[in-house]
C-alpha cells in the first residue's frame, strides 16, 4: 500500500533521471542487470509517475515500464511497475514486474533500497542508483554503452561514493603543506593521517594524479637545497607508495630554494619554507 503523507512543495529532490544495478538475491548465479528510472513528482500530491527500464548489460534485450509511486520524504520513495511498454528478450527469458522503496544517502550519493516481484516469485533484491547525466533510451537503442554498469560494480566493490561525491571530495579537499626541521628530510608521523586522507582522495578517481613539490629556506648552496628539495619529496613519495598509491599517479618537482612562500629574512618565514607541497592533477 503506498503512503500519503503532506510536504512541501519543493521536495522534488528525486525527480528525473537515474541509472544503476538491479541485483537478484532470490536465485543463485543470477547475474544483475542494468536498471534505470526516469521519475515525475507531482508538487501538490506528492504522487510519482514515469518510466523504467531494465536492460541486460552488452545485449539488446530490454524491457520498458510505467512506474506509479509517492514521494515518502525528500530522500525516500515508493515505487510499484504498472505495465510493460516495448521490451526484448531472448528464448523463454522474460522479464518481471517489480516494486521497492528507495532511500537517498547524502554520504554515499546513492538512491538505493529493496525490490520484490509481484509477477516472479523469486525475483527479489537490492537496487542502487546514481543521478544520471544521460536521458533513459525509450527505443531499442541502449541508453549509453555498458562500460557504465562495469564500472559501477567495480566502485561498489571498492566502497566508493557515488562519481558526483567523490568530485566534490575532490574539489573541497585542502591541501596541507608538510614542514621539515632544518636540514632534515625525515617525515613526521603527525602528517601521516593527512596523507591517508589525500590517497583516499586520489584512489576514488581512476584519472587522478598527485604532483609533489618539495622546497627548502635559503640556507645553503642552491645545489645543495635542490637536493634537499628533491629528498624531501622522495620521502613523501615513498609513504604514499606504501599506502598503496601507485608510481604513475605521483609527479615529482623539487625547487629548492627558489619558490619561498615567504620571506626568508626570518627564523619563522624559514621555518614555513621547509616543506613540501600538493597539487591534484
Amino acid at each position: 500500500m503506498l503512503l500519503t503523507i503532506n510536504l512541501s512543495a519543493q521536495d522534488k529532490f528525486l525527480e528525473g533521471v537515474w541509472q544503476g544495478l538491479k541485483v537478484n538475491l532470490g536465485q543463485a548465479n543470477t547475474k544483475g542487470q542494468a536498471i534505470w528510472f526516469d521519475f515525475s513528482i507531482d508538487e501538490d500530491t506528492k504522487t510519482v509517475s514515469g518510466e523504467s527500464r531494465i536492460e541486460t548489460p552488452f545485449s539488446q534485450y530490454y524491457a520498458l515500464k510505467i512506474i506509479k509511486g509517492k514521494l515518502i520524504s525528500k530522500y525516500e520513495i515508493e515505487f510499484e511497475d504498472v505495465l510493460f511498454g516495448n521490451k526484448k528478450n531472448s528464448g523463454r527469458a522474460y522479464w518481471c514486474l517489480i516494486s521497492g522503496r528507495l532511500i537517498y544517502n547524502e554520504k554515499t550519493g546513492y538512491l538505493s533500497g529493496e525490490f520484490k516481484s509481484s509477477t516472479c516469485r523469486t525475483n527479489v533484491g537490492k537496487i542502487t542508483l546514481y543521478r544520471s547525466k544521460y536521458q533513459m533510451s525509450k527505443s531499442d537503442t541502449v541508453s549509453l554503452y555498458h562500460s557504465w554498469y562495469n564500472n559501477m560494480c567495480n566502485d561498489l566493490k571498492r566502497g566508493w561514493n557515488a562519481y558526483y561525491i567523490r568530485d566534490a571530495e575532490m574539489r573541497g579537499f585542502e591541501f596541507t603543506p608538510i614542514h621539515f626541521d632544518h636540514d632534515k628530510d625525515d617525515l613526521k608521523p603527525e602528517f601521516h593521517d593527512f596523507l591517508k586522507r589525500m590517497v583516499k582522495i586520489v584512489q576514488s578517481h581512476s584519472d587522478l594524479r598527485i604532483k609533489i613539490i618539495g622546497h627548502t629556506d635559503s640556507n645553503g648552496s642552491d645545489a645543495y637545497n635542490v637536493g634537499l628539495s628533491e629528498r624531501r619529496a622522495d620521502q613523501i613519495k615513498t609513504y604514499l607508495l606504501s599506502l598503496g598509491i601507485k608510481t604513475d599517479q605521483i609527479i615529482i618537482e623539487f625547487r629548492g630554494e627558489k619558490d619561498p612562500k615567504v620571506s626568508n629574512s626570518t627564523a619563522g618565514g624559514k621555518k614555513l619554507n621547509r616543506r613540501v607541497d600538493f597539487e591534484f592533477i
